[in-house]
């Protein structure tokens, strides 16, 4: 995926920030965590013959002023009221070593900027698995969003030196997802800095 060059201090903090609209954008495949990979079996049981990770694919652009890397994911909200949980996203960052469908593995971490409607603030997390997420001293992580229309378009930005390949996952709220019941890239999208 191409990483739209911008010049230092270019604000792309917004999804509506005008930056946007020269940025390439590409459209990536999400599927489910796999169920087999789930971290315990209340949950491969319970989840077996109900649908998760429900949005099927997310709009991607990626763009770096040489500092932060900022990435923006749109997606389609299905429209029905959320219960218990929030709709979310991550950008998923890691080592090809690593697997992105399961959000890593105990032998090979990644690392999660993590959004959810309704909390002001990103979260930084490290993943070894599906659920298996942790606090992360990262700095500088910091997400904004909004819903138009029906969309949800949300940037995550990060240090630019985070790394070369990322994957990103939703989690559509209405249908109870949450943890490893996301909607992931189930390969790594190589950023070309070119």
């Amino acid at each position: 995926m191409n990483v739209t060059k911008v010049g230092p201090g270019t604000d792309l903090s917004s999804p509506a920030a005008a930056g946007w609209q020269g940025a390439a954008r590409e459209a990536v495949k999400l599927a489910p965590v796999p169920l087999a990979a789930q971290p315990t079996a209340y949950v491969r049981t319970k989840w077996a013959t109900r649908p998760y990770g429900t949005t099927p694919e997310a709009a991607v652009s990626v763009a770096s002023d040489g500092q932060k890397v900022f990435v923006r994911i749109e997606w389609a909200d299905d429209g029905k009221p959320n219960g218990e949980f929030a709709d979310a996203a991550a950008v998923v960052v890691g080592d090809t070593a690593a697997p992105a469908a399961t959000f890593g593995d105990a032998a090979h971490p990644v690392s999660l900027w993590y959004w959810e409607d309704g909390r002001g603030e990103a979260r930084a997390l490290k993943a070894t698995g599906p659920g298996v997420f942790h606090p992360d001293a990262a700095d500088g992580v910091k997400a904004s969003a909004q819903l138009v229309g029906g969309r949800w378009s949300v940037v995550l930005s990060g240090p630019a030196a985070a790394g070369k390949n990322i994957g990103v996952a939703v989690w559509n709220g209405s249908n109870e997802e949450r943890s490893g019941l996301a909607a992931v890239t189930p390969d790594w999208i190589q950023l070309d800095q070119g």
